[in-house]
């Protein structure tokens, strides 16, 4: 077989694969999961939940080691994204000046 036929297959495979695991991990979108933070990586925490799904969220604290109740923000085929559980809502910050001028 071709070089190019088996590039080709691999290459309609892996699309495949990347869609599957998109429309799975969309699941979790806006669920509250589990996650055994293991190390800080480029400025967030990353961590794994019970099945092994990838999951990247801020937070001042020291997590490492922590099992963290974490809410899914944003979800990708091979990782998801959230923010702490028991993270506060974040509040606007108001433009003082713009109020007060009429």
């Amino acid at each position: 077989m071709p070089w190019e036929e088996k590039e080709r297959r691999r290459k309609m495979l892996d699309d495949l694969m990347h869609d599957i695991m998109a429309e799975i991990n969309s699941a979790y979108l806006d669920q509250t999961v589990e996650v055994l933070v293991e190390d800080l990586h480029k400025g967030k925490w990353r961590g794994r939940t019970r099945t092994n799904k990838l999951v990247f969220f801020e937070d001042e604290r020291d997590r490492r080691g922590d099992l963290a109740q974490v809410r899914i923000t944003w979800t990708g085929p091979y990782s998801m994204q959230g923010v702490p559980a028991d993270a506060p809502p974040k509040t606007p910050v108001l433009d003082m000046e713009n109020i007060l001028t009429p």
